[in-house]
């Protein structure tokens, strides 16, 4: 099956399809509506610490053995630039560059095509964040933290280069191996509207990233909440305003299924457009935010599975 891409609600509903097949999932009785939900393969994603090849390929090697399948988040930290350099400020505290993040993921693709069991398919996101640290909230547009991209556009740009790279690769790296798992790249960004408040730094890094892939692949997944410092308008345009943008809902409280709930009305009575969730990041219970995110979906757009759970650790 492949997608084609007219419309983007066509292209949608197909990606959802090869999601689903792709994600391997077991039944469970859990209380939502009068069906049973179709519980997809949890999978673990992390905060990455440093850039460390060696790291990055134990944690693939970890996902292969597990026979990971669905996504798998790799959350290198906020946006930075050292020199003329582009990278991320690390949660270890240290810059990782943005060659270092392509060499480590590059690690962490090459374990798990060694490891996994044959046939299957993984989303591996380069993952970057808003923030500029706890407590540290940005401001209109500058975060007023050390080593800022000056231009989270072109840093976006840069990310949007990156991950293709990197998709690059893994195909090639499957050809030349014979694997029959598949790797997909996509890009991550966990946007949370209490550190920017603004809007400004978010809103162009995401379009950066947009206008250089130029169409719906490489997926931009938002993994971020949905509180309302940011306008519902504003909130829809990270989750699914540019092509690239698909919805992965941070589901640590049920008041955050809630929260994604409103802004799935918004779409469907503002803007005539269901929003489909591709994907939960639960926190203790993934069993009870997938639950909830899915039931709370269903009763304003009418969504049955939901294609990705994971949980994130360092």
């Amino acid at each position: 099956m492949r997608c084609r891409r007219p419309r983007r609600r066509r292209w949608v509903a197909c990606v959802i399809a090869l999601l689903t097949v792709a994600v391997g999932s077991t039944t469970v009785a859990v209380a939502a509506g009068a069906y049973t939900l179709e519980f997809p393969a949890l999978t673990t994603s992390y905060y990455e610490q440093n850039g460390s090849s060696g790291g990055l390929f134990r944690q693939g090697e970890a996902a292969g053995k597990a026979g990971a399948q669905g996504i798998v988040i790799l959350d290198f930290g906020r946006p930075a630039e050292v020199g003329s350099g582009y990278g991320t400020m690390g949660f270890g505290g240290s810059f990782i560059s943005l060659p270092a993040i392509i060499g480590g993921v590059e690690s962490f693709i090459r374990a798990y095509y060694h490891y996994a069991p044959v046939g299957l398919t993984l989303d591996v996101a380069v993952g970057t964040n808003n923030s500029c640290g706890t407590g540290q909230p940005c401001g209109a547009r500058i975060c007023g933290c050390t080593n800022e991209p000056a231009s989270f556009y072109a840093f976006g740009g840069a990310w949007a280069f990156a991950v293709e790279e990197l998709g690059s690769w893994a195909l090639d790296y499957r050809a030349a191996g014979g694997f029959s798992d598949v790797v997909r790249v996509v890009a991550a960004d966990d946007a949370e509207p209490a550190y920017d408040p603004g809007y400004r730094n978010t809103y162009e890094l995401l379009a950066g990233y947009a206008i250089t892939v130029g169409g719906p692949q490489p997926a931009m997944v938002d993994y971020g909440s949905a509180e309302r410092q940011w306008t519902n308008a504003q909130l829809l345009q990270v989750a699914y305003g540019f092509r690239p943008d698909v919805p992965m809902p941070q589901v640590y409280y049920s008041s955050q299924a809630n929260e994604w709930a409103d802004l799935l009305l918004y779409a469907k009575r503002a803007r005539h457009l269901n929003m489909t969730i591709f994907g939960v990041l639960a926190g203790g219970d993934p069993a009870a935010a997938y639950s909830e995110m899915l039931t709370a979906a269903e009763r304003v757009t009418q969504q049955r599975a939901i294609a990705w759970l994971s949980t994130l650790t360092s």
